[in-house]
């Protein structure tokens, strides 16, 4: 056990405890305990007498004291005694008589070697009992040990996370620098985080967590940080669903062999179709007299729509089977099993040809609809029209000249355009970069708390130190803490400047980035000087080439 007195005081303090406790042989150091508080304490070290005290903190001098011992009345105390002297008053002596207290007390909390021992009984009417803060006192002198290995080695491990029990803490009155943490202590922060969060020294904090662990006020677990939402998520009922699950949708029935084969025996306009019919025409059969392709009219290039057009394509009747009545009857005779063949081959092949020609037609009346803006095609040199005749006796009708063509546009001149308005110049929709900014608007930026505006900063600063080395002093997810490490800096005129991180739990944070440098050595030795809060152990600065500024933790 690191430091056995500590945790058996402690212990009798919890437990309310009435007596006498000591420690230690020659010198002793006696602590008079009522209920668990200190009462008062003796001591038989020189350093811890009374009379020691009184001229340490000058209320008398060394040859007042000589000349007080050498005429004592017998009959009182050496306190009385320098009382009825007039060398000090009842309230010197009061107040200092209260510091030999605690002097005691403090002494024992910081003894690693002795073992205490407890006498437990009721204290005599003659005991004197001075009004002290217990709880008070504890944490005074745990805050003031210095052997860091023997506290760091009672108290354990800096990730640990602190839970409060119960409010007693809050009527503790704290040093300004630990009045801070009692609002951070959710059980959701390290030691280490605490300590970076607040601007404590790690091992003061430690000494704070070690005095609420003793005293009850507070319980460690080595534990990983915890989210504090998801926590409060965790520790909330599971409510009811407001409505009942909704039933699974019915599967859609999935179409038959037989009606596939019969969708693929309709008609249609495919081209592959129509080629399939017209290999099987026979070497001997004629194809009907079609138009030539010279003949039919030119359509333009239809525009690109919206959406694609479905023009609906006549399909040719199929012929209707008919039956010959049998000679000296009226039945009608049974159908042959086979289907009979088509009467002719031509007429599928004619149909098909008018089907496609019909479907150009329509497409092209859609595009040239009324109402419809488009630009005219391009005319086409072609064959001219043969002239109307013209009655008897009517002149004919001058022809003009014919006027050069304009040039074929392009197929991309040849889209249709809706008209523009006149151009008018629109305001620019992209973030308008930040100019570099001077050391002292990035630093007022980030005291005032303008995130917005010092990260535009720190992202232009940074592309204005390309190939140079910087110092990031810390990754802080809250403004309150950016600001306290501003600070912190205050006096050193300091060149800062933020570039944002992205966490693993999708937050995102700040990188505190401080300085520009030539090399790496020359960060490392910048980081030397900086502020005691900042070279504590688990926030060392580190340097960082501001091209390999990471941005995803």
């Amino acid at each position: 056990m690191s430091l056995p007195a500590l945790k058996d005081l402690f212990a009798r303090h919890r437990q309310k405890a009435t007596g006498l406790w000591r420690l230690g042989q020659d010198p002793q150091r006696t602590v008079y305990l009522e209920h668990g508080d200190v009462v008062f304490a003796g001591s038989t070290h020189p350093l811890d007498r009374l009379t020691h005290l009184l001229v340490e903190r000058g209320r008398i001098t060394q040859a007042q004291l000589d000349y007080a011992l050498a005429n004592l009345n017998p009959g009182m105390s050496i306190g009385k005694n320098l009382i009825e002297m007039g060398f000090i008053t009842q309230r010197d002596l009061l107040d200092v008589a209260r510091a030999q207290v605690e002097r005691v007390v403090w002494a024992t909390l910081a003894d690693d070697e002795n073992q205490p021992a407890f006498e437990a009984r009721e204290l005599d009417a003659t005991t004197v009992r001075l009004p002290f803060d217990t709880p008070l006192m504890l944490l005074s002198g745990v805050l003031n040990l210095r052997n860091r290995e023997a506290v760091l080695e009672e108290l354990g491990p800096l990730n640990q996370v602190v839970v409060l029990e119960g409010r007693r803490l809050q009527e503790l009155t704290l040093p300004p620098d630990l009045s801070r943490l009692p609002a951070l202590l959710d059980g959701s922060r390290t030691l280490l985080e605490l300590s970076r969060e607040s601007g404590v020294e790690p091992f003061r904090l430690g000494a704070f967590a070690l005095f609420l662990r003793e005293i009850g006020w507070a319980r460690l677990h080595e534990l990983p940080p915890l989210d504090r939402r998801a926590l409060e998520m965790a520790l909330e009922p599971a409510q009811p669903p407001l409505t009942p699950a909704l039933p699974e949708p019915p599967s859609e029935p999935q179409p038959s062999l037989f009606s596939e084969i019969h969708a693929s025996q309709l008609p249609t306009t495919n081209l592959e179709h129509l080629s399939e019919a017209l290999d099987q025409l026979g070497p001997d059969d004629e194809l009907p007299d079609l138009p030539e392709l010279d003949d039919l009219p030119e359509f333009p290039e239809p525009p690109d729509l919206p959406e694609p057009l479905s023009v609906p394509v006549a399909s040719p009747e199929q012929p209707l089977r008919i039956h010959h009545e049998a000679s000296g009857t009226t039945e009608l005779p049974e159908p042959p099993a086979p289907p009979p063949a088509p009467p002719s081959r031509r007429a599928l092949a004619l149909g098909a040809v008018l089907a496609l020609i019909l479907g150009a037609w329509g497409g092209f009346r859609y595009v040239h609809r009324p109402g419809r803006k488009s630009t005219p095609a391009p005319k086409t040199e072609g064959a001219p029209a043969p002239a109307a005749p013209t009655p008897a006796g009517t002149p004919a009708p001058v022809t003009p000249a014919p006027q050069p063509e304009p040039p074929a546009p392009s197929p991309s001149e040849a889209k249709p355009e809706p008209p523009k308005p006149e151009a008018k110049p629109e305001p620019k929709t992209q973030a308008r970069e930040v100019a570099p900014a001077s050391r002292e608007e990035r630093f007022k930026a980030i005291t005032a708390g303008s995130w917005k505006l010092a990260l535009a900063q720190g992202e232009a600063h940074r592309k204005r130190l390309r190939g140079k080395w910087t110092l990031r002093l810390e990754i802080a997810c809250q403004g309150a803490t950016v600001q306290h490490a501003a600070e912190l800096l205050r006096k050193q005129e300091p060149d800062l400047f933020l570039l944002p991180m992205t966490m693993r739990d999708g937050r995102t944070c700040y990188q505190v980035l401080l300085g520009e440098y030539r090399s790496e050595a020359a960060a490392l030795r910048a980081a030397r000087r900086l502020p005691a809060p900042f070279l504590a152990e688990g926030n060392r600065p580190k340097p960082f080439r501001v091209a390999e500024i990471p941005s995803r933790q």
